[in-house]
């Protein structure tokens, strides 16, 4: 071997040693790791759901008579007002029955009137004649029976005296019975009043009956649909309309139940309606449904709009952001820096003398980007942000330049 072959290995040799001792140096050194420090200011939580708008009320218009429809004034988006006519129903056999039923009234009508001018007065003339025929009978029978019992009399004009008497006495018994069937408590009364009042009645059953041919709006609103045409036929019962009322916005959503504990009522919100996602309007929880949706795991909650937007319609899609805390001046990391976060037990990796230590924390509020440290970090602490570093507790490792700092 020349003498330049043998340099020429010992340079490879030297080379190879140093690699070694630089690479055993970095091992002793252990990998960078990026770090940020907490924190302090303000927290904001919030719960997410998707749900929808709610109609202050949907009214579903039907009719209750069997008829046709004769025509129908509006249309699906038109607004209307309480008693504005939305349909009117083919009328004409209903308007000759109401006729006929008012007839019927005049007559029972006329049948109390001759009851109370003509056929009472006439009872009383009547009632008064028999009395007075029956007092001369009496006056008659009783000198016959005088004459005949003092034998001036014949037993014939005393027997003819007594007949006379018992006519007189049967007849004014039936004036008197007439004259109390025509009175205000007797039965040619009572009669007459019954039949005023079942005609009445038919009267206002056919006005009621006519009524129901008209089909108003009961509320202010808007009209969602609409199910029927001029011509169709309907029956009792048959879908006509379908209104939504004009009052307070309502939204609906149904986060998880796990956030049930955390949502109350008066809570502020902010939304915006999928098909407008740049516009964003407050809301306020007014709602929380006493029970849980046992298919879903979901609970109903409900929101009042103070300001809705014009744009916002019925059913329409929405994105409900529900402010359920807010910290002022707390201790806040980044939500990367923290390992299993969703568990009961999550912890953070700090660096110390130059090694990982693994702390255990109490968190608080959770916001998007940042959470709340309640306990178990101090304020000038080195957390390993990165999530995905794979470095455990003991492990020696190297801080990246430069320190970041946990920000919004």
């Amino acid at each position: 071997m020349t003498k330049r072959s043998r340099w020429r290995l010992v340079a490879a040799a030297i080379g190879l040693l140093g690699v070694a001792l630089l690479t055993t140096y970095l091992l002793l050194r252990g990998p960078k790791v990026a770090v940020v420090q907490p924190t302090r200011g303000r927290v904001t939580e919030t719960v997410v759901s998707s749900g929808r708008v709610l109609a202050p009320a949907e009214i579903n218009l039907g009719t209750l008579v069997t008829s046709t429809v004769g025509e129908v004034f509006v249309e699906e988006g038109d607004r209307v007002h309480v008693g504005q006519l939305l349909i009117q129903l083919e009328d004409s056999e209903m308007v000759a029955a109401l006729s006929q039923a008012e007839a019927a009234l005049v007559q029972a009508k006329a049948g109390r009137f001759e009851l109370t001018k003509l056929s009472e007065p006439a009872a009383r003339s009547n009632l008064q004649a028999a009395a007075a025929t029956l007092a001369d009978a009496k006056r008659t029978l009783s000198e016959s029976k005088s004459l005949f019992e003092s034998s001036f009399g014949t037993r014939a004009d005393y027997d003819a005296a007594a007949t006379a008497h018992a006519l007189a006495k049967a007849q004014h018994r039936a004036a008197q019975l007439q004259f109390e069937a025509t009175g205000s408590a007797g039965s040619q009364a009572l009669l007459t009043s019954a039949g005023i009042a079942v005609a009445t009645a038919q009267v206002e059953r056919m006005t009621a009956q006519l009524a129901r041919t008209r089909i108003e709006s009961p509320v202010d609103g808007v009209v969602l649909a609409r199910y029927l045409e001029p011509g169709d036929a309907v029956v009792a019962g048959t879908k006509l309309l379908l209104l939504s009322r004009t009052g307070d916005t309502r939204l609906v959503i149904e986060p998880d139940e796990r956030n049930l504990a955390r949502l109350a009522l008066g809570q502020p919100a902010i939304a915006s309606a999928e098909a407008f996602p740049s516009e964003r309007f407050a809301a306020v929880v007014q709602y929380i449904a006493p029970s849980v949706d046992l298919q879903r795991g979901t609970i109903e909650v409900r929101l009042a709009v103070p300001e809705p937007p014009e744009y916002l319609k019925p059913h329409m899609t929405i994105s409900v952001e529900v402010t359920i805390g807010e910290h002022d001046d707390t201790l806040l990391i980044p939500r990367q820096a923290v390992r299993e976060l969703a568990s009961d037990a999550p912890f953070v990796l700090v660096v110390e003398d130059q090694h990982v230590v693994q702390r255990p924390v109490r968190i608080g509020m959770r916001g998007d980007e940042r959470v709340e440290v309640l306990d178990g970090l101090a304020d000038d602490a080195w957390l390993i942000a990165d999530e995905t570093s794979k470095v455990a507790s003991g492990d020696r490792v190297r801080v990246a330049q430069p320190t970041l700092t946990a920000q919004e």
